[in-house]
Protein backbone atom coordinates (compact mmCIF):
# COMPACT_ATOMS: atom_id res chain seq x y z
CA UNK A 1 0.00 0.00 0.00
CA UNK A 2 1.48 3.51 -1.23
CA UNK A 3 2.58 6.06 1.68
CA UNK A 4 0.07 8.78 1.88
CA UNK A 5 1.07 11.99 0.77
CA UNK A 6 2.99 14.18 4.18
CA UNK A 7 2.22 17.38 4.62
CA UNK A 8 3.66 19.63 7.46
CA UNK A 9 0.83 22.89 8.43
CA UNK A 10 3.19 25.57 10.42
CA UNK A 11 0.58 28.11 12.04
CA UNK A 12 0.48 29.02 15.82
CA UNK A 13 -3.07 29.86 16.00
CA UNK A 14 -5.04 26.61 17.01
CA UNK A 15 -7.91 26.77 14.94
CA UNK A 16 -6.56 27.64 11.39
CA UNK A 17 -4.21 24.61 11.66
CA UNK A 18 -6.71 22.84 13.04
CA UNK A 19 -9.18 23.66 10.38
CA UNK A 20 -6.98 22.96 8.19
CA UNK A 21 -4.92 19.79 8.80
CA UNK A 22 -8.58 18.13 9.43
CA UNK A 23 -9.78 18.96 5.51
CA UNK A 24 -6.06 18.24 4.33
CA UNK A 25 -6.68 14.86 6.69
CA UNK A 26 -10.30 14.28 5.13
CA UNK A 27 -8.57 14.58 1.67
CA UNK A 28 -6.15 11.72 2.54
CA UNK A 29 -3.24 13.39 2.87
CA UNK A 30 -0.88 12.23 6.35
CA UNK A 31 -0.27 15.71 8.02
CA UNK A 32 1.68 16.80 10.91
CA UNK A 33 1.46 20.23 12.84
CA UNK A 34 3.92 22.68 14.16
CA UNK A 35 3.00 25.31 16.16
CA UNK A 36 6.27 27.89 15.78
CA UNK A 37 9.62 28.06 13.94
CA UNK A 38 11.66 25.74 15.63
CA UNK A 39 9.53 22.54 15.97
CA UNK A 40 8.72 23.11 11.89
CA UNK A 41 12.24 22.58 11.74
CA UNK A 42 13.25 20.42 14.21
CA UNK A 43 9.88 18.36 12.26
CA UNK A 44 11.07 18.82 9.06
CA UNK A 45 14.40 17.37 9.50
CA UNK A 46 13.34 14.60 11.21
CA UNK A 47 10.35 13.68 8.65
CA UNK A 48 10.78 14.87 5.40
CA UNK A 49 7.46 16.40 4.30
CA UNK A 50 6.10 16.60 0.55
CA UNK A 51 4.96 20.25 0.79
CA UNK A 52 4.84 22.28 4.05
CA UNK A 53 2.49 25.29 5.15
CA UNK A 54 4.09 27.64 6.76
CA UNK A 55 3.00 30.82 8.15
CA UNK A 56 4.56 34.13 8.34
CA UNK A 57 4.05 35.57 11.89
CA UNK A 58 4.75 33.26 14.17
CA UNK A 59 6.10 32.96 17.59
CA UNK A 60 9.67 32.83 17.54
CA UNK A 61 11.44 33.37 14.40
CA UNK A 62 9.79 34.22 11.23
CA UNK A 63 8.48 32.12 8.41
CA UNK A 64 11.04 34.01 5.93
CA UNK A 65 13.90 32.79 8.23
CA UNK A 66 12.11 29.09 8.50
CA UNK A 67 12.09 29.00 4.62
CA UNK A 68 15.50 30.31 4.54
CA UNK A 69 16.73 27.58 6.61
CA UNK A 70 15.00 24.98 4.55
CA UNK A 71 16.42 26.53 1.60
CA UNK A 72 19.83 25.83 3.15
CA UNK A 73 19.06 22.37 3.73
CA UNK A 74 20.00 20.07 0.96
CA UNK A 75 17.90 17.66 1.60
CA UNK A 76 14.67 19.99 1.97
CA UNK A 77 15.58 22.43 -0.35
CA UNK A 78 12.89 21.26 -3.07
CA UNK A 79 10.77 20.65 -1.25
CA UNK A 80 7.08 22.98 -2.00
CA UNK A 81 6.71 25.64 0.31
CA UNK A 82 3.79 28.25 0.38
CA UNK A 83 3.68 30.71 2.28
CA UNK A 84 0.48 31.82 4.18
CA UNK A 85 -0.21 34.81 5.64
CA UNK A 86 -2.29 37.54 6.61
CA UNK A 87 -0.10 40.08 5.08
CA UNK A 88 -0.58 41.31 1.30
CA UNK A 89 2.30 43.76 0.92
CA UNK A 90 3.79 43.54 -2.46
CA UNK A 91 7.44 43.81 -0.94
CA UNK A 92 6.61 40.53 1.42
CA UNK A 93 5.63 38.92 -2.33
CA UNK A 94 8.70 39.28 -3.27
CA UNK A 95 11.09 38.52 -0.48
CA UNK A 96 9.22 35.40 0.12
CA UNK A 97 9.53 34.70 -4.02
CA UNK A 98 13.37 35.64 -3.39
CA UNK A 99 13.80 32.99 -0.50
CA UNK A 100 12.32 30.15 -2.66
CA UNK A 101 9.01 29.85 -1.39
CA UNK A 102 6.66 28.15 -4.16
CA UNK A 103 3.99 29.93 -3.81
CA UNK A 104 2.11 32.86 -1.13
CA UNK A 105 -1.16 32.42 -0.28
CA UNK A 106 -4.02 35.23 1.58
CA UNK A 107 -5.64 33.78 4.53
CA UNK A 108 -8.07 36.39 3.54
CA UNK A 109 -8.42 35.60 0.33
CA UNK A 110 -8.25 31.70 0.05
CA UNK A 111 -11.06 28.93 1.54
CA UNK A 112 -9.71 25.74 3.03
CA UNK A 113 -10.90 24.48 -0.40
CA UNK A 114 -8.61 26.71 -2.37
CA UNK A 115 -5.97 25.40 -0.16
CA UNK A 116 -6.67 21.84 -1.14
CA UNK A 117 -6.76 22.55 -4.70
CA UNK A 118 -3.12 24.19 -4.42
CA UNK A 119 -1.60 21.74 -2.43
CA UNK A 120 -3.24 19.18 -4.69
CA UNK A 121 -1.29 20.50 -7.86
CA UNK A 122 1.73 21.12 -6.04
CA UNK A 123 1.96 17.70 -5.26
CA UNK A 124 0.55 16.41 -8.88
CA UNK A 125 3.40 18.59 -10.55
CA UNK A 126 7.19 16.64 -10.56
CA UNK A 127 9.06 19.40 -12.23
CA UNK A 128 10.55 20.88 -8.61
CA UNK A 129 10.60 23.86 -9.92
CA UNK A 130 10.26 27.13 -8.18
CA UNK A 131 9.11 30.63 -9.16
CA UNK A 132 11.43 32.81 -10.89
CA UNK A 133 12.63 35.66 -9.01
CA UNK A 134 12.61 39.60 -10.22
CA UNK A 135 15.45 39.76 -12.50
CA UNK A 136 16.92 40.88 -15.98
CA UNK A 137 19.77 38.71 -17.66
CA UNK A 138 21.90 39.33 -20.52
CA UNK A 139 24.60 36.45 -21.55
CA UNK A 140 27.79 37.02 -22.97
CA UNK A 141 29.18 33.69 -24.46
CA UNK A 142 32.69 34.76 -24.07
CA UNK A 143 32.11 34.80 -20.37
CA UNK A 144 31.52 32.46 -17.68
CA UNK A 145 28.58 29.48 -18.09
CA UNK A 146 26.91 31.20 -21.49
CA UNK A 147 28.10 27.96 -23.15
CA UNK A 148 26.07 25.84 -20.60
CA UNK A 149 23.14 27.95 -20.66
CA UNK A 150 23.21 28.11 -24.56
CA UNK A 151 23.15 24.42 -24.46
CA UNK A 152 20.81 23.90 -22.03
CA UNK A 153 18.46 26.37 -24.20
CA UNK A 154 19.39 24.11 -27.21
CA UNK A 155 21.59 26.79 -28.77
CA UNK A 156 25.45 25.93 -30.27
CA UNK A 157 27.61 26.56 -27.67
CA UNK A 158 29.43 28.93 -30.26
CA UNK A 159 26.93 30.64 -32.35
CA UNK A 160 27.86 33.26 -34.60
CA UNK A 161 25.46 36.07 -36.17
CA UNK A 162 25.10 35.03 -40.15
CA UNK A 163 25.45 38.32 -41.17
CA UNK A 164 28.65 39.27 -39.67
CA UNK A 165 29.98 36.43 -38.11
CA UNK A 166 30.08 38.18 -34.41
CA UNK A 167 29.17 36.25 -31.66
CA UNK A 168 25.68 36.19 -30.60
CA UNK A 169 24.11 36.79 -26.75
CA UNK A 170 21.39 34.74 -25.39
CA UNK A 171 19.27 37.64 -24.04
CA UNK A 172 16.48 36.53 -21.32
CA UNK A 173 13.59 38.87 -21.06
CA UNK A 174 9.90 39.08 -19.32
CA UNK A 175 8.07 41.06 -17.35
CA UNK A 176 8.25 39.85 -13.48
CA UNK A 177 6.27 42.21 -11.48
CA UNK A 178 4.34 39.45 -10.15
CA UNK A 179 6.82 37.68 -8.32
CA UNK A 180 5.06 34.25 -9.02
CA UNK A 181 5.29 34.44 -12.75
CA UNK A 182 7.48 31.78 -14.39
CA UNK A 183 7.64 32.62 -18.19
CA UNK A 184 10.38 34.09 -19.77
CA UNK A 185 11.63 35.16 -23.35
CA UNK A 186 14.93 34.08 -24.44
CA UNK A 187 16.01 35.22 -27.84
CA UNK A 188 19.45 34.67 -29.49
CA UNK A 189 20.98 39.16 -30.70
CA UNK A 190 23.69 39.94 -32.25
CA UNK A 191 25.41 43.04 -30.43
CA UNK A 192 26.93 44.40 -33.72
CA UNK A 193 24.16 44.16 -36.46
CA UNK A 194 21.44 44.27 -33.55
CA UNK A 195 19.18 41.82 -34.98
Amino acid sequence: MAELPSILIVEDEDLIRDTYARRLSHEGYNVAEARNGREALSQARQKVPQLILLDVMLPDITGFEVLKSLRSDQRLINIPVVLFTNLSQHMDKHQAARLGATDYLVKSEVSPADVVEKVRRLLADTTGQRPIANFALHVDPSQGDASALAALLGYPRDYRCPRCSNRMIVQLYGDFSDPWSRSFRVRLRCPACQT
